[in-house]
């Protein structure tokens, strides 16, 4: 085959201008632009004059079904449409973001197969800028770009890259710092205020002790504060070691109400254990005992004086032990049910025995996820029940 000098020169200028513009680029607006220009330049192939190609002499008909698959394996969503913004082809990524079959949509109006007015809009201008929207339809957020393009049947192409996860984790980030700086404000600033005192000097002894101990105790709690956000770090990132082996229910129970019984009557409250013989579980031993003094001691903070927290461990029949922590507080409403979980939150501090680090249970969740289990908080009422399982010693893994 004898390529023509024309076709030649066009595609060294095409290659070293996608090469320029491709270093220039952030890298997710890089891939954007590569899956533009690879889909755009597979187009236009189409449309070269006869004497572009010393080889053929006839132009090249690229039907529908040709162009659906030539985007069928494109990781970005990608949909072609005519003069009247119809979908003439669509490939499957773009059928998951938009969460619907590209069958269902081959044919209809833009507006009719994606159901979202600002993605119109975006496809009317065409602009070829990037634009970040959200589907309210699929719930995905993506970066979405219209080009014009002239190339037989399509008018314009159009390319979606979900960055879902990416905002996802964005707003996790900016929620993580703003959080992080409203815990750690308030013991920073009476730690420096009981040493400003200490330093100017306090004539009574026994004044000048409390000072210092209270200095103390705010020390203890940022140390604490940030022991548990490294912890909490190694266990999303894997980091943490588990050392799996076979462990008795009733004798989790026991150890963890042991523990706990110091704090608990400090407090006026009461810790009770039901422990019965159930077959053994699967876990590390230190970190299912972790996870029972975090949920119980959320379940103390939350309990009235005098109050009394209850924990159960049933065999839940299903290759699993169900372990289950119950106070007679306040209880936790629907909306927060999931939120119990994340880094930092608290809840209604009105509710409850001083506030915590509000991290407390979203390490428990972390620990017990890794050990194949799943935590969730029961319907009760009144109070709160608190309930998470662990596979048994004999289940295989992923059961």
């Amino acid at each position: 085959m004898n390529f023509s000098v024309t076709t030649v020169v066009r595609g060294l200028i095409a290659a070293f201008i996608l090469a320029v513009v491709v270093l220039w680029l952030p890298d997710p607006l890089a891939a954007v632009f590569v899956g533009i220009a690879t889909v755009a330049l597979v187009l236009v192939s189409g449309s070269f004059d006869a004497g572009d190609l010393a080889f053929d002499d006839n132009p090249v008909e690229v039907s529908e079904v040709d162009l659906g698959r030539m985007i069928a394996p494109l990781a970005e969503g990608v949909l072609l449409l005519d003069a009247r913004h119809a979908v003439v082809a669509a490939n499957a990524a773009a059928g998951r973001i938009v969460d619907r079959s590209t069958e269902t949509m081959i044919g209809s109006s833009l507006i009719v197969a994606l159901r979202d007015h600002e993605l119109a809009q975006i496809v009317r201008a065409s602009t070829g800028e990037p634009m970040q929207l959200h589907l309210a339809s699929s719930g995905h957020d993506v970066v979405a770009t219209a080009t014009a393009v002239d190339a037989g049947p399509v008018h314009t192409l159009l390319v979606l890259e979900d960055v879902t996860e990416l905002e996802r984790a964005r707003r996790a980030r900016t929620e993580l710092v703003a959080n992080m700086s409203h815990e750690l404000r308030t013991p920073v600033a009476a730690a420096r205020a009981l040493a400003e005192t200490l330093q100017a000097g306090v004539d009574d002894p026994e004044a000048a002790e409390q000072f210092h101990n209270r200095l103390v105790e705010e020390i203890g709690r940022l140390g604490e504060m940030v022991e548990r956000l490294l912890r909490l770090s190694r266990l999303e990132s894997g980091r943490e070691t588990m050392v799996e082996e076979a462990l008795q229910p009733a004798d989790l129970l026991r150890t963890a109400v042991s523990r706990i019984e110091p704090l608990a009557e400090s407090r006026g409250r009461r810790v009770e254990a039901t422990p019965e013989e159930l077959p053994t579980v699967r876990g590390d031993r230190e970190r299912v005992l972790e996870v029972l003094s975090n949920v119980l001691d959320n379940a103390l903070r939350f309990s009235p004086d005098g109050g009394m927290v209850t924990v159960r461990a049933l065999d839940s029949g299903d290759g699993f032990v169900q372990f289950a922590v119950s106070d007679d507080g306040p209880g936790i409403r629907l909306d927060e049910r999931r939120r119990v979980f994340e880094r930092f939150y608290t809840g209604d501090q009105a509710r409850g025995f001083g506030t915590g680090t509000g991290l407390g249970l979203s390490i428990a969740r972390h620990i017990i996820e890794r050990l194949g289990g799943r935590i969730w908080v029961a319907d009760r009422s009144p109070g709160a029940t608190l309930c998470f399982t662990l596979p048994l010693a004999g289940a295989p893994d992923g059961e």
